[in-house]
């Protein structure tokens, strides 16, 4: 049986990473209302843990918007979105698992030629096969195990109020292509226990990183190279916590000669050991903007 119509949406209110002051006011963020929101169980999935409901997820994405309820629904193969305005909302108590490591993204938001606009997830747990302490090989398959990629021009995507753990890819939530749209918000999310970055923009302008929290992850941007768009992203009121493995956040890095100056990293607390705000270029180009931001516990303003 489908779930009901959702007419409006109600603000999901959070515990701030972050002291609340003028600079990081906010404490809530109101979700996507919901059309005709399915179940994944009304196409197949059974949502056990151990039944791979990937084709039933594939279904429900392809017909509308979605709810999943609780449970814990197993996706080990890809789950490809390619049109715009497509919403995936969790209910409490639901677990989206992945039990192997080498099968390129569990979300993939695809523009191909085209564009997509306004898509969302909103309050999912995502986690993958890693271990507590992730495994690091970016040679191996594993380097795309990504729980959330968009490619190409995906702009204005919402994700927020989600939990990521334990992925082996490089990141839990990507964009990549030199244009690789604009307009993306990534608030209110726990980033924790990756190989690399959290969220991570590639080819992405006036992105939107804030309130999340960064445990024993990155969080920036890296583009490919001097080509890819960059400016006018955002990362302010984010909380980054070593947890025993490094803990950066950054507005560029690499990218051969690449200009990240129009980026801004903001009102964001660096806390424990081993970490840092990542300021410098490694690879001759111009330094995004950094102010505001404090460090604690024994970690360095890099």
């Amino acid at each position: 049986m489908s779930l009901m119509v959702c007419v409006s949406s109600v603000a999901f209110a959070y515990d701030s990473p972050v002291p609340r002051t003028s600079q990081c006011p906010l404490t809530s963020f109101v979700p996507p209302a919901l059309f005709h929101a399915k179940d994944p169980r009304d196409f197949g999935a059974k949502c056990d843990g151990v039944t791979d409901d990937s084709a039933a997820f594939q279904k429900a994405m392809n017909s509308g918007d979605v709810k999943v309820a609780a449970g814990t629904c197993l996706i080990n193969k890809t789950v490809t979105i390619s049109v715009s305005n497509r919403h995936l909302e969790c209910a409490p108590g639901t677990l989206l698992k992945r039990t192997v490591s080498n099968a390129n993204s569990m979300f993939l938001y695809e523009a191909g030629h085209g564009a997509l606009v306004g898509d969302s997830i909103v309050n999912c747990n995502f986690e993958g096969a890693n271990s507590p302490r992730p495994l690091i090989d970016f040679n191996a398959p594993g380097h795309w195990d990504i729980p959330v990629l968009t490619r190409d021009n995906v702009s204005n995507f919402l994700l927020a109020g989600n939990t990521f753990k334990q992925f082996f890819g490089q990141s839990m939530f990507q964009t990549t292509a030199a244009n690789a749209g604009s307009g993306d918000k990534v608030i209110f999310n726990t980033f924790m226990s990756c190989p690399l970055y959290g969220p991570a923009f590639v080819g992405h302008r006036n992105g939107y990183v804030a309130y999340n929290r960064v445990i024993g992850c990155t969080a920036g941007v890296e583009n490919d190279d001097a080509g890819d768009n960059t400016g006018g992203n955002i990362f302010e009121c984010n909380r980054v916590t070593s947890n025993g493995a490094p803990g950066f956040i950054t507005g560029g890095v690499y990218g051969a000669h690449t200009n990240y100056s129009g980026n801004i990293v903001r009102y964001n607390i660096i806390a424990g050991d081993n970490t840092g705000i990542l300021k410098k270029h490694r690879d001759g180009g111009k330094d995004a903007q950094y102010f505001g931001n404090s460090c604690t516990e024994g970690c360095d303003v890099k």
